[in-house]
């Protein structure tokens, strides 16, 4: 007789909306749901969660983490950032190909990174590789690596890593058709360089405006909206699927919407960030603020609002990007490391801050499960609670608050630019595949269960509806 998991209970985020009924767990796989009045005689081996006063939500996919492993887990390690992600009730990442050191650029740098990721995470786990100035000429490398990639990673700017210089435009013609011929996501960093490099060198020169102000100026929407345009004008010409990260502006993805419209096969990701906080924050709080694109007008966080409301976004990431404090505390700005911490807070402040707005909740989670899930070829296990899926869950009670205090930061380098920030909502349970992971009152579980997952075999960027 095989051991059963139920949750029940709680009011469970289904294809339907939310819904009173119970969850049938076997092997860490959703068996069935029943409606609570019509719940059969249980088996005698049962394990029950009791989600009373709880949501029970699938588990959210974050799409956009550097946890830096191996090389540089100084800054973080996918140890410290899976444990935060699992308190923030994420059960699965996907790792960015960058900021580890080696970044992921050849077969040999991705095996030793997935040997090396063997058995230290808390939740599962998807890889990025990356596309490089270095090697998007080796047609032959690329395609030996490409298999069990999530995607392709390209940054049309400077990324701030030695190791990973960005594509040029004339090269990114070149990773469009390697995208399409080995059916992989290419997901960009969109931002102009050469109009990022005149607008600095200008405005490093200009002695009666501020560090921060300059900083700002200096990677306009402009510069955004110039790489977002190239990109499009591509991936219509070759056919490729291309996922925009991080994007700032409301402008830019309306313009992402036409081309969706017009059957360029793109989808659009945002940052919690860019919903939360504007360019007054920056300019106040400086470099634990600093990212790139930067924050932008407090009338773009307001677009980007719209823009979720009209179902324009396609996905919500964290884009994780940390570092040492030392980094972020530098006499320039301009020397400061460009990245925000926060994969512990993603959903804690984004559904607080839709509840505020009166946003359904209904319209603001596929955003970080099914969306997810579907675009990226997961849809078989992971986004939904669904049966035949994994048991992904997470437990939230909207009659508790959460306290962003500095002690309870669980990624390595324990600041943020959400600390002291109360979210009125709070994760009490993260589960994996079964298995609680998080508990608030019990903490973390000590053992690793995060296992490696790759796309479905032949899957190639449905765009969610």
């Amino acid at each position: 007789m095989k051991t059963e998991l139920w949750v029940k209970n709680g009011y469970v985020f289904t294809e339907e909306g939310f819904r009173n009924v119970c969850i049938k767990i076997k092997d860490g796989v959703i068996y069935t749901l029943y409606e609570s009045e019509h719940e059969p005689i249980q088996e005698t081996h049962v394990n029950i969660i009791d989600a009373g006063g709880c949501l029970v939500v699938p588990g959210f996919i974050d799409a956009h983490v550097h946890f830096n492993d191996p090389g540089r887990t100084d800054w973080e390690g996918i140890e410290t950032g899976s444990r935060a992600a699992a308190i923030g009730g994420t059960t699965t990442i996907f790792d960015m190909p960058l900021n580890c050191s080696p970044s992921i650029t050849n077969v040999e740098k991705l095996n030793l990174k997935k040997e090396y990721l063997t058995s230290k995470s808390y939740i599962d786990y998807a890889l990025w590789g990356g596309l490089t100035d270095s090697n998007v000429n080796n047609s032959l490398e690329l395609s030996t690596m490409c298999e069990g990639l999530i995607g392709w990673k390209v940054f049309m700017s400077d990324s701030g890593i030695d190791d990973f210089p960005y594509v040029r435009p004339g090269q990114l013609k070149q990773a469009m058709k390697i995208a399409l011929e080995q059916k992989k996501i290419l997901a960009l960093h969109a931002e102009w360089q050469d109009e990022i490099d005149s607008l600095t060198a200008f405005y490093k020169q200009q002695n009666g405006m501020s560090e921060r102000s300059a900083f700002l100026a200096s990677r306009p929407i402009s510069a955004e909206e110039r790489a977002v345009d190239y990109a499009l004008e591509l991936a219509a010409k070759y056919g490729t699927a291309i996922h925009f990260v991080h994007i700032s502006s409301a402008k830019v993805v309306e313009k992402i919407q036409e081309a969706k419209k017009s059957g360029i096969n793109v989808t659009v990701e945002t940052c919690p960030h860019y919903l939360i906080f504007d360019e007054e924050d920056f300019l106040k709080t400086g470099a634990i603020l600093k990212c790139a694109p930067p924050l932008r007008p407090r009338e773009e966080v307001e677009g980007l609002w719209d823009c979720i409301s009209n179902g324009w976004i396609d996905t919500i990431g964290s884009d994780h990007s940390p570092c040492l404090y030392s980094m972020k505390n530098t006499d320039s700005i301009w020397d400061a490391w460009g990245g925000i911490q926060g994969v512990q807070f993603t959903w804690l402040a984004l559904l607080d801050e839709a509840l505020k707005r009166k946003i359904p909740l209904k319209d603001i989670l596929p955003l970080g499960t099914a969306k997810v899930a579907d675009r990226f070829g997961l849809s078989g296990k992971k986004g939904r609670i669904q049966p035949g899926l994994d048991a992904d869950f997470a437990l939230i009670s909207l009659d508790e608050t959460t306290i962003a205090d500095p002690a309870s930061i669980a990624f390595r380098n324990q600041y943020s630019p959400y600390e002291n920030r109360t979210f009125n909502l709070k994760i009490k349970k993260t589960i994996l595949r079964g298995k609680v992971i998080y508990d608030d009152k019990r903490g973390e579980e000590k053992e690793k269960y995060g296992e490696f997952i790759q796309p479905k075999e032949g899957f190639y960027g449905s765009v969610p509806h």
